[in-house]
């Protein structure tokens, strides 16, 4: 699966399990740093720095996404497979 349809589903399944996803432009000289999960006034959000490609973005999502119960969504082999991954680094 290409990174850019591997992006668009993970952020489907963020959808799904009613988490916002944002894009930001997020690193600085003093805060470097490309995102992640954050909780932002008593809400679950994941923030991903605007910048990086699809690859990346797919991964930090992926790696957020990863601590959530998603086993009663279906997913796609690949999908699964980047959740799994996230899970193990």
């Amino acid at each position: 699966m290409h990174a850019e349809e591997l992006l668009s589903r993970l952020e489907g399944l963020a959808e799904q399990l009613r988490i916002p996803v944002r894009y930001a432009s997020l690193a600085t000289e003093e805060l470097p740093g490309h995102g992640g999960l954050c909780i932002l006034r008593g809400e679950r959000r994941l923030i991903i720095e605007r910048t990086l490609g699809c690859r990346e973005k797919a991964r930090l999502l992926a790696k957020g996404l990863a601590q959530f119960d998603w086993d009663c969504v279906f997913l796609l082999p690949a999908v699964r497979q980047a959740l799994e991954d996230a899970t193990a680094e």
